[in-house]
């Protein structure tokens, strides 16, 4: 989950905003896929549309989201441009939550210190 408070609404008031977010999947062993020569694969390809779950509920559509890939020389692979958006999920009881979700457009290897 991403938090910030913003001022950006039509009564220009200051407002806590939250959203889930999936900078990369936990299983993903992103490091083979780094091409011969090169240091980092930036925004790896998704190869099929997955569901996202959360607390037991599963998305009620398929997305084909970008993650941020991963970087062999010390370089931490984060969001750069993202966007956000409702995602409707269905519950094991019938019950729909939506929630806000980042979405990611770009990924950017920065040097951490």
């Amino acid at each position: 989950i991403s938090t910030r408070v913003t001022n950006d609404n039509t009564f220009c008031r200051l407002e806590k905003q939250s959203r889930l977010c999936m900078v990369r999947p936990c299983e993903a062993d992103l490091e083979e896929n780094i091409k011969k020569g090169k240091k980092c694969i930036r925004t790896p390809k998704i190869a099929k549309p997955v569901k996202f779950e959360l607390s037991g509920c599963t998305s009620v559509k398929t997305y084909r989201a970008k993650f941020c890939g991963v970087c062999t020389d010390g370089r931490c692979c984060t969001p750069h441009r993202t966007t956000t958006l409702p995602v409707e999920f269905k519950c094991p009881h019938g019950e729909i939550m939506k929630k806000n979700m980042m979405f990611i457009k770009t990924c950017a290897a920065i040097t951490t210190v």
